[in-house]
């Protein structure tokens, strides 16, 4: 594996293409300091070897990094071994980096060993690029991945993302160069140009699926269609297009219909049903991986589960994510992390309502507060006028008879059990928690609504609603007056 054993020509036409489209995809441009993931395998290698050939000409600063996953023993340690010596014979700095073989199913959870080890491997060779300061990571998809993989998502019953298969480029930093070019073909340069490269032999283990599709599912179909593969890469990039197009509608409707108050994001109901169901979809996806703690994309059965909650449910349904809380409050859908929701008094009384240590606050009449969970000021004093029936009266303010009740009072938020008699119900009882649901007061916000309450029960909800046990009449000798102000 010398430089010495290449032939002057090897190579040239493949080369000429890399280059071309390389340039007209912007994957590399003159000037690039640019990662190589190298497995040891083909594809790697012929990239490796093809940006080598470039560099000089296009003014390139290359790096190299193998991820050691710490999976397959002696044979990883090989692979890290063989990656070493080809990038020391093409004059390219190498990392090695080693993955924690024991931290693997403690990362894992419910993801494939497949999945953890792709996880590990892109976030190892971020950390590397940002260290070594290189601004594109290059990776050695082939054609030939691309048609296993929409292969493998059609299988799943994928949407367009899955089936628009892989980008040749993706976060503006992570680039398929080879992604064009055929398996066979990057062999076959491999060898012209004098370099060898290591087979993995988890590849040939039927228990992954890509492999059964790679081994007995694509002989198949390239019995009937010799062209399979570059069929599959064809239709993969048309409905890329059409992805990016929908991507880009579902992006705009979200900026449109999502409200932002609070760290508290929601939408209403009406203007997300108006939309056509292809982009409510579409939305939800995109709107639940940007509150996902991990970035993760959603299933389809989360996906639907939400959309469910949206256009089926009832005020008070509730979707329970990783992480995520959606929930339904009448004619609004509110998106809030966990952490948060756990925080808040919920209607089945778990939890407590977040807020300052000094609630409930205690009230030395006469007494003008501000209710820290609203910034409200709320004032209680002595006398006051009776207000005339159909005249001065308002739900900000409130008469009491200061006789029907120990003046030791305090403002709190409500408590499950909660109940009072609202004035004009001729002495029922009704729960708060009923009386909130019939004002369509969204479950969130209950907490927040300040109580005026004395020893012998509920005098006021500020703002919305006295007792009648305390409401003062024409027979009132003593008054107390409170009002509310924002």
């Amino acid at each position: 594996m010398t430089r010495s054993d290449r032939h002057p020509d090897a190579g040239r036409l493949l080369l000429r293409r890399f280059a071309t489209l390389a340039r007209s995809r912007r994957l590399v441009v003159p000037g690039d300091r640019i990662l190589v993931a190298v497995s040891g395998g083909p594809d790697s290698v012929a990239l490796l070897a093809l940006l080598a050939e470039l560099a000089p000409s296009w003014d390139l600063e290359l790096a190299a990094c193998h991820v050691h996953h710490g999976l397959r023993g002696q044979e990883a340690d090989e692979d890290a071994d063989f990656v070493a010596t080809l990038c020391r014979t093409l004059g390219i700095p190498i990392r090695v980096e080693h993955l924690s073989r024991a931290a693997s199913p403690q990362r894992r959870g419910r993801q494939s060993l497949q999945e953890w080890a792709r996880e590990a491997r892109y976030d190892a060779l971020r950390r590397v690029a940002d260290e070594l300061g290189m601004v594109k990571i290059a990776v050695g998809h082939t054609a030939d991945d691309q048609a296993e993989t929409v292969l493998l998502w059609t299988l799943r019953g994928a949407g367009l993302t899955g089936l628009a298969g892989i980008p040749p480029s993706r976060e503006g930093r992570i680039i398929r160069p080879v992604l064009g070019f055929r398996r066979r073909d990057l062999i076959r340069y491999v060898k012209k140009m004098g370099l060898t490269y290591r087979t993995d032999s988890s590849n040939a283990k039927s228990v992954y699926l890509r492999n059964r599709i790679r081994r007995e599912v694509l002989p198949v179909l390239q019995a009937i269609n010799p062209a399979i593969v570059d069929t599959l890469c064809r239709q993969a990039e048309l409905l890329r297009d059409d992805e990016q197009w929908m991507s880009e509608r579902a992006a705009d409707c979200l900026a449109r219909l999502l409200k932002e108050q609070d760290g508290r994001i929601s939408l209403r109901i009406e203007d997300f049903v108006a939309l056509p169901l292809a982009l409510q979809r579409r939305a939800l996806r995109g709107l639940l991986r940007q509150l996902s703690p991990a970035g993760r994309w959603p299933t389809f059965r989360t996906v639907s589960a939400v959309h469910r909650l949206i256009t089926q449910a009832r005020s008070g349904g509730m979707v329970t994510l990783s992480g995520l809380r959606v929930v339904r409050e009448y004619d609004t859908i509110r998106f809030e992390h966990r952490d948060r929701a756990d925080d808040r008094r919920s209607d089945d009384g778990a939890g407590c309502p977040s807020g300052p240590e000094e609630l409930p606050l205690p009230l030395t009449l006469p007494a003008t507060v501000t209710w820290p969970l609203t910034e409200q000021t709320v004032r209680v004093r002595w006398g006051g006028r009776m207000p005339v029936r159909g005249r001065g009266v308002s739900p900000r303010t409130a008469v009491f008879d200061a006789d029907r009740f120990t003046p030791d009072l305090c403002l709190r938020s409500w408590r499950p059990g909660d109940v009072f008699q609202p004035a004009g119900m001729k002495g029922h009882r009704k729960k708060l928690q009923d009386y909130f649901s019939d004002l369509k007061v969204p479950r969130a916000e209950r907490h927040r609504i300040p109580l005026l309450v004395a020893p012998e029960g509920i005098l006021w909800i500020v703002g919305y609603r006295q007792d009648q046990r305390f409401r003062a009449s024409v027979r009132t000798r003593r008054v107390l007056c409170a009002d509310v102000r924002p």
